[in-house]
């Protein structure tokens, strides 16, 4: 089941206000795709402001929304989102390499 939440602009103003410091999962999107599904075991708001700031890399950097949800196993949630993504979509979204 993909995540079910409301898009958020990804913006550090937009990041800061509505983001959790909370764990969980998160896709990224530019335009109407899913460019990459990522989580965070500690703060899903730091992880989100890396990508923003580039020090996660120039693909995800490029985002223009976000949508989020918290959970107690972000890595085991990451997982299913992404392989569901490549079960639908025959590839990975085009900024994750791999499926941890």
């Amino acid at each position: 089941m993909p995540i079910d939440a409301p898009y958020h602009r990804f913006d550090d103003a937009t990041i800061d206000a509505e983001a959790p410091d909370a764990p969980g999962v998160y896709q990224l999107e530019m335009q109407v795709e899913i460019i990459y599904y990522g989580s965070s075991t500690t703060s899903i708001r730091d992880r989100l402001r890396s990508h923003k700031s580039g020090a996660e890399g120039s693909c995800t950097q490029q985002a223009g929304w976000f949508r989020f949800e918290k959970t107690s196993t972000p890595v085991t949630r990451e997982r299913q989102l992404l392989q569901e993504y490549e079960r639908l979509h025959g590839t990975l979204p085009k900024c994750n390499s791999q499926i941890p």
